[in-house]
């Protein structure tokens, strides 16, 4: 802000209009002084995923398919419920496991989102329902279940996590987050270290490691043994 000639505070207003109004443009941060917003638009955008369309269900549940501001897919599905709503978003555009029974493995790896890509779509979703800045009646969980592999962006993954929990943000404490993995072990074993980390889920999807070897490559990395050894250590964790 001192580059901009303009005080520390300005930095907690443009946090909070994007995290908490859910802002999407400067132009609609009406708090900033106007040549201030002209200022930073000459710098940096506030949104860069682009909606392509939107798929709803009869029974609500919603749909998207982004592209990033280099034309890559990115996934994010909303499921409203009686009390809540489930926001589930995507840690990568594509994914590098190969697992055999996932469409998204046929992409391959195209790049891991960044923090603001991840908070975006989880933004974007709740204004689509509730409309700008407009408070959400019910409580919303998040689940990191979409493309790619989340441990294997990890760090942007937690820092999306932590803005994601601030108080002047959207407030969505880490405990309202669950993240799935294939079974990315060394991740596993640090998650369970980190005091406000997210709930843990791990797809299985079968019960032996030979079965396990054909349909999720990355077993043969970390079997099954492995695997469960990290889960027992992070379930003591708790």
């Amino acid at each position: 802000m001192a580059s901009l000639g303009q005080p520390p505070y300005r930095a907690r207003q443009i946090f909070a209009g994007i995290n908490h109004r859910r802002l999407l443009s400067l132009g609609e941060m009406t708090d900033l002084p106007k040549e201030f917003r002209a200022k930073l638009g000459e710098r940096t955008v506030v949104s860069t995923l682009r909606l392509e369309s939107r798929f709803l269900s009869t029974d609500g549940t919603r749909r998207y398919l982004f592209k990033t501001h280099d034309n890559l897919p990115v996934e994010t599905v909303l499921i409203p419920e009686e009390r809540r709503d489930t926001i589930c978003f995507s840690s990568q555009s594509g994914c590098p496991l190969q697992c055999t029974f996932c469409l998204t493995a046929q992409l391959g790896l195209l790049r891991n989102l960044t923090a603001g890509e991840i908070v975006e779509q989880v933004i974007i979703a709740l204004n689509d329902v509730y409309g700008v800045g407009v408070m959400t009646p019910r409580g919303t969980n998040l689940v990191g279940m979409g493309a790619g592999e989340p441990f294997l962006n990890f760090d942007a993954l937690m820092k999306a996590i932590r803005i994601m929990a601030e108080p002047s943000g959207l407030h969505i404490v880490p405990n309202r987050v669950t993240v799935s993995t294939a079974g990315v072990v060394p991740r596993i074993r640090e998650l369970a270290t980190i005091p406000d980390r997210p709930q843990l889920a791990v797809s299985l999807a079968a019960p032996t490691d030979e079965l396990r070897n054909e349909l999720m490559p990355i077993n043969k990395k970390w079997p099954l043994k492995e695997l469960l050894s990290a889960c027992k250590a992070f379930e003591k964790s708790l």
